[in-house]
């Protein structure tokens, strides 16, 4: 089971994207969970940046969440990442990681090649990782390549096979086309909106 099927009433709800000052945030995890409070937000869910070679302690971000639940008891507070996708296809995470977190995300940053053929047959083999719960700003990656419908079609039937979530990010708008995909896997659709500091939580809770 994947780790957002246990939380699904809040996957509109809640922020199930959000980085801290252990990377490029502003806040620190505490606070983040203290604005949640204060906003009514049920879930916030961790996703920090991570590589291969980390360059801050993750087990001190994994204790801070840890002492975050103790904290704020009335907030759910999941543990994750977001593993950014390298140009031969595989991601920049260390597998440890995936498999101590909560809720692994993943990312295209940049396409990995030009051609839509190849770029498709890398996310096709992502979204078979058993880790992986969400695709986060998938509109980095599908506003840049042309796909046929029939292609569009494959690849959300391939997300609902492997439950894996389409995030729903007001930083990164997609085009028009994808609008009634979302609408018939509606139930695949996750919030989160790349949170990187309390301000960010403040404008996009209104």
């Amino acid at each position: 089971m994947k780790t957002w099927e246990k939380y699904k009433k809040y996957l509109l709800t809640g922020e199930w994207h959000i980085h801290t000052n252990y990377t490029d945030g502003k806040n620190s995890v505490f606070e983040i969970c203290e604005t949640a409070e204060k906003l009514k937000i049920p879930l916030v869910a961790f996703t920090e940046h991570v590589r291969k070679k980390l360059e801050y302690d993750f087990d001190s971000f994994l204790r801070d969440i840890e002492e975050a639940k103790e904290k704020y008891s009335n907030i759910i507070i999941l543990s994750g990442c977001e593993a950014k996708v390298l140009s031969n296809g595989s991601l920049n995470v260390d597998k440890e990681i995936l498999q101590k977190v909560d809720y692994p995300t993943f990312a295209f940053h940049s396409l990995p090649y030009e051609d839509a053929e190849s770029c498709k047959e890398i996310l096709k083999k992502i979204i078979k990782n058993k880790h992986i719960n969400t695709w986060v700003h998938p509109a980095t990656f599908l506003n840049k390549i042309h796909l046929k419908k029939e292609e569009i079609e494959e690849i959300f039937m391939l997300l609902k096979k492997y439950k894996v979530l389409f995030e729903l990010n007001r930083k990164y708008k997609l085009s028009n086309k994808y609008v009634s995909f979302l609408k018939k896997y509606s139930s695949l659709l996750v919030r989160g909106n790349d949170i990187h500091s309390i301000s960010d939580m403040l404008k996009y809770d209104k």
